[in-house]
């Protein structure tokens, strides 16, 4: 399963804070409580004194455990038990009272690849959007394409727009960057066979189709998916699931072009 992403670990500093109850105003009030409340969510005695150690100040303890080499007591504990505590921390922030950041981490474990409840974390897939970007990014700088620059941009803003919960907009800076890069697809393709496309992403993504780079069966799925983008809402999807699902949509057929093409064009 994906990790969490820096994004979404950020956002579980601040509701860590939030669980100190009012009451507890002191330094040894606070230590207190975070010894106790890490005792019952049953975390082991290592990320107690770890926490305690850094005087419970989330903002270095966070990152330290992202980073996957925390030494307590003289011994070293490894990535795979450090991010296991990020998971529980995640699901121990979740309890923080104030809405707008419970939906705020809820949205951005989405594109992670994850869902939230009472119970815990829960995979909604294998796909880890963060990933996949990042992936697509180092594609993408590999490539001959132009207007990488653009494109990196509508990526990156069709997460954030899902994450801020913006949904539909998410989806048009989707679309823009899959129609940003079946066009300058299109353009490297025409300087290597010395024809034109005809003007809109249809006509453009039959072209990919008529010079090999292109199967007919990829082209209907190249067809279908920019009809999914482009078709406003879709009954029985929420706004949430049309949105993640058409970010990644995006990313794995932009993948699937820069890939193509690196051993066509």
């Amino acid at each position: 399963m994906p990790e969490l992403s820096q994004r979404t670990l950020g956002k579980i500093i601040p509701m860590l804070n939030c669980l100190v109850p009012s009451h507890a105003e002191t330094f040894p009030e606070i230590r207190d409580f975070w010894r106790t409340s890490l005792f019952e969510h049953g975390f082991p005695k290592w990320l107690i004194d770890f926490v305690l150690s850094k005087s419970s100040n989330w903002s270095l303890i966070v990152p330290e455990l992202y980073e996957g080499r925390v030494v307590v007591g003289g011994g070293l504990i490894g990535e795979s038990l450090c991010h296991q505590m990020l998971r529980h921390l995640t699901v121990m922030a979740y309890a923080c009272e104030d809405r707008r950041l419970r939906n705020d981490l809820r949205l951005s474990l989405q594109l992670d690849g994850f869902d939230i409840d009472g119970s815990g974390l829960q995979g909604i897939g294998i796909t880890s959007v963060e990933q996949e970007k990042s992936h697509l990014i180092s594609l993408l700088k590999s490539s001959k394409l132009g207007r990488q620059d653009v494109i990196t941009k509508h990526i990156s803003d069709a997460e954030d727009l899902f994450n801020q919960g913006k949904h539909h907009p998410a989806i048009g800076e989707a679309r823009c960057a899959l129609q940003a890069v079946i066009e300058e697809t299109v353009v490297v393709l025409e300087s290597k066979v010395g024809k034109k496309s005809g003007a809109g992403t249809k006509n453009k993504i039959d072209f990919l189709k008529d010079h090999g780079l292109l199967t007919s069966d990829e082209q209907s799925a190249y067809s279908s998916a920019w009809g999914f983008l482009s078709s406003g809402n879709h009954p029985g999807l929420s706004s949430e699931d049309e949105g993640r699902i058409g970010t990644i949509i995006v990313l794995e057929f932009i993948q699937i072009l820069l890939l193509k093409g690196q051993s066509l064009l």
